[in-house]
């Protein structure tokens, strides 16, 4: 479908949003839209302002007939900044998960609802994630 190919920034906003609670629209533009898991606690006897998380970046670069993919693993820390950092063998079943059950929505509604691509970028560091059939 033609209008697939144009949907505007603010249409793309409204889809990516319905894909559950991990679309950060702030950090959000035509030119990147940016997405986050706070996936697991690091401390939750901590004041709610000082928690932090053990969780994933993903970043979506629009490109023609679709978009490159690019993410990382880390802390998200007290200041509300993501650091790269090895995710602990006890964190990284549920990080691992919450990526997963994100990709899965990602690739489904880009790929199978709005016949867009989904590659990985040129500048992706960590293992490219497998679309589903």
């Amino acid at each position: 479908m033609s209008d697939k190919m144009t949907l505007s920034h603010g249409r793309l906003k409204t889809r990516f949003t319905a894909l559950g609670p991990y679309f950060r629209e702030g950090l959000s533009a035509p030119e990147r839209y940016f997405f986050d898991s706070l996936s697991v606690c690091v401390d939750a006897e901590k004041d709610p302002d000082t928690r932090e998380f053990w969780g994933w970046w993903f970043e979506l670069t629009p490109i023609e007939h679709g978009f490159n993919y690019r993410y990382g693993f880390g802390l998200y820390d007290h200041k509300g900044d993501w650091v790269s950092e090895s995710i602990p063998q006890e964190a990284r079943d549920a990080v691992d998960k919450t990526l997963t059950n994100f990709y899965t929505k990602l690739y489904t509604l880009l790929n199978e609802e709005l016949e867009l691509s989904l590659s990985p970028s040129g500048t992706l560091t960590e293992p490219e994630l497998a679309g589903t059939a």
